[in-house]
């Protein structure tokens, strides 16, 4: 079955490297070729101004080595997010970042893994690498005042500003925001303790779930009984059941109560935010 493709605009490369990606979506293998040569292609194929030796920077080979040879997915994802990391500390923007992504996924893409099991999810990438973007360039651009003193995280308005970001770069590639992000939502019932034990409730799963993502994701705190991790809707399930091994000695406390489940991005940035943050109903993928 084809997939309908969006037009790509000149305005727009990322959109243009995105309709190449997704309709490589089914296709067999390319031929392998050592990272050199890779490189080479790649930075031909993404359509970037720099030169090559200005573009292939030490992220950008590591990502490059990540395909030679047998595929290690987990090593792939972690050599997109130190990519995007890298390309949002240098200034790239998210559509430039979202089409060398593209770029290397149409030359080296294999249809299975050498290492572990599943397949190589080319828009589940791309929702990393944007995703570790985003979160690179928010931090670099963070004041004191994002942070909430309890728990150590993101507060609700560095929250909203980040949901917007994402919407903005979901609907400038062409891509369904449920479909690309998603949360590990986490519900606190706290009104039988006293107000040092909440506090220190709070204080302790903050601690936990910014051990726990540590990876591109948010982890925000928008309100006093929530707290929510915003990352790739690919890995939501895997998410939660970790954050329920964590955070399941919470549970034998009196009075504690916690509710984990993972929650899809809405149609609109100010819906998912809303929803986040626990003030409307969102699209439950699961408890």
């Amino acid at each position: 079955m084809t997939r309908p493709q969006t037009p790509p605009h000149p305005a727009n490369p990322g959109a243009a490297g995105v309709a190449r990606l997704l309709s490589l979506v089914g296709r067999s293998a390319p031929p392998h070729r050592p990272v050199g040569e890779l490189l080479r292609d790649w930075h031909a194929a993404s359509g970037t101004r720099l030169a090559l030796a200005e573009w292939a920077d030490h992220a950008t080979a590591a990502l490059a080595a990540a395909f030679d040879g047998p595929v290690d997915l987990a090593a792939v994802e972690k050599a997109v997010v130190v990519f995007a990391q890298a390309r949002a500390g240098a200034d790239h923007e998210a559509d430039a970042v979202a089409a060398d992504l593209a770029a290397l996924l149409r030359l080296a893409r294999p249809p299975t893994a050498g290492k572990g099991e599943g397949t190589v999810d080319p828009v589940g990438l791309l929702a990393r690498g944007l995703a570790a973007w985003a979160g690179e360039r928010t931090a670099l651009s963070a004041s004191t005042g994002s942070v909430d003193p309890v728990t150590g995280l993101a507060t609700g308005e560095y929250l909203r500003r980040r949901v917007r970001e994402l919407h903005d770069q979901c609907r400038a590639l062409a891509i369904p925001p449920g479909r690309a992000f998603g949360a590990v939502v986490v519900r606190l019932d706290v009104d039988g303790l006293a107000a040092s034990d909440r506090i220190g409730v709070r204080a302790g799963v903050g601690r936990r779930l910014a051990t726990r993502f540590r990876a591109g994701e948010t982890v925000a705190a928008p309100a006093r009984t929530r707290m929510v991790a915003v990352m790739p809707a690919y890995g939501l399930d895997r998410a939660g059941r970790a954050v329920a091994v964590d955070l399941a000695e919470l549970a034998g406390l009196d009075g504690v109560g916690v509710a984990i489940g993972r929650q899809a991005f809405a149609g609109s940035a100010a819906a998912t935010f809303r929803s986040l943050a626990g003030t409307s109903a969102g699209t439950s993928v699961g408890a």
